[in-house]
């Protein structure tokens, strides 16, 4: 998933606080409700550092309201292609369905290699559903995962 909506970067501000717009929440709300009405199960969300990808994760978080805490990452923040299929691969084995929260044009990019289908750039808090038929993290490679859909907020309003 990519992060909803972010404010413009202030003068001065570093491009990692900036937060959430009003929009940016709604768009957030709008993908965790997706999720808990099309009963995704998802076992953890792992987010990067960035405070506009931990809000967006925070409030998916509530509404699914789940048991686990939200894995803050830290190299998520402007992780490469390369950062992500890593982060992915050393996953704890006990969590089957992750909603991993990132950046643009990084997080489009992995979600192409994984599946091999022509994405493009998501939108924010766009969400791209990936089905995997593995036994652990550890196998996940380029093309190993099947593209169940795209979402973004536009579509499901």
């Amino acid at each position: 998933m990519r992060h909803a909506q972010s404010a413009e970067r202030q003068s001065g501000q570093h491009d990692k606080d900036r937060d959430l717009t009003g929009t940016g929440m709604k768009e957030a709300a709008t993908i965790g409700h997706f999720l808990k009405k099309n009963n995704y199960d998802v076992d953890l969300i792992v987010s990067s550092a960035a405070k506009r990808a931990e809000s967006t994760a925070r409030l998916v978080h509530g509404i699914l309201n789940l048991k686990t805490e939200i894995h803050v990452e830290e190299s998520l923040y402007e992780a490469s292609v390369r950062n992500l299929l890593e982060l992915t691969c050393g996953l704890d084995d006990g969590f089957k369905n992750i909603l991993l929260i990132g950046h643009n044009p990084y997080i489009s990019y992995f979600a192409e290699l994984l599946t091999k289908a022509e994405i493009g750039s998501m939108a924010t808090a766009g969400l791209v559903s990936i089905q995997f038929e593995i036994s652990k993290w550890a196998e996940v490679t380029e093309g190993s995962g099947s593209f169940e859909n795209y979402i973004h907020p536009s579509i499901i309003e």
